[in-house]
């Protein structure tokens, strides 16, 4: 009996670290260039999926150099052929090859994989409503007739 339950927990865990090493593999690298560590750069701060194909090369370079220092083990992370995302400070994406991890100009942008920013960003859908607020100190409810009291 003891021999099945340890079979039945090692068999478990033997899939859950299968299962969990796989979803890490195939989740891939996001890159977001909204935060304050990437939208300093200076190829980075006005870039959009609009921009020249030179301007987000550069600063794809930029923020995969960045990434790379920022990370345990910088020779092994993003290295030649890997490929990621990089989010633009206004929320569009597009998809990134690393051609050469040590030149300026060692990346190579995967044509047909830019996905323009979110409605939720753009500062012309928002809408802002005031509703008072009272600070009052709410009246306490009267009794109800069911209700016994002293």
């Amino acid at each position: 009996m003891k021999q099945r339950a340890f079979s039945r927990r090692v068999r478990f865990w033997f899939w859950t670290a299968v299962f969990l090493g796989y979803s890490v593999a195939v989740a891939g690298v996001v890159v977001d260039a909204i935060g304050d560590s990437y939208r300093g750069l200076a190829k980075v701060a006005e870039t959009t999926i609009e921009a020249p194909a030179e301007q987000r090369r550069l600063g794809a370079a930029q923020v995969a150099a960045l990434y790379r220092a920022q990370s345990a083990t910088p020779l092994r992370t993003l290295p030649a052929g890997a490929t990621f995302r990089v989010v633009w400070p206004d929320g569009s994406s597009e998809m990134v090859r690393i051609v050469s991890p040590s030149s300026e100009y060692g990346t190579r942008l995967v044509e047909g994989s830019q996905l323009g920013a979110p409605d939720l960003l753009q500062p012309a859908h928002a809408e802002l409503q005031v509703v008072p607020v009272s600070t009052a100190t709410p009246s306490r409810r009267a009794p109800r007739g069911d209700v016994a009291t002293d």
